[in-house]
């Protein structure tokens, strides 16, 4: 084998391995959640629930707009979620929240905020 086709074979497995890595389940990299995702499913209601617990104004979750997951020291979870404030006539919401899910330790709601909407000055 010719020294430059070695080298150009390295070359090649390394982009190969190189591509590989950075789609798989890199630390710290946030991809969407694809499909249905049954641990997905429950912690969107979860943070609803747990964000009721310390609010004066209730929501009820209404559906999910966006999710994305990163491996931190366990799952953490970027959720955009559609929920309406049970005691008012309001149109629904949307509220983002964050949540890290840590194995053998309970579940942490990060952050849980309502999204402004952001007007169009064209």
């Amino acid at each position: 084998m010719h020294p430059h086709c070695f080298f150009l074979a390295l070359f090649a497995l390394l982009v190969s391995l190189v591509s590989a890595t950075t789609t798989s389940n890199v630390p710290g990299t946030w991809k969407p959640i694809d499909g249905i995702d049954l641990n997905a499913t429950e912690i969107r209601e979860w943070a609803v629930s747990e964000y009721n617990k310390n609010a004066t104004n209730k929501l009820v979750f209404e559906k999910l707009i966006s999710s994305e997951i990163t491996f931190v020291s366990g799952t953490l979870y970027l959720l955009v979620v559609a929920a309406k404030d049970e005691s008012l006539l309001n149109p629904t919401r949307n509220y983002k929240a964050s949540v890290h899910d840590r194995d053998g330790a309970s579940r942490e709601l990060i952050a849980f905020f309502k999204i402004e909407a952001v007007e169009n000055n064209n």
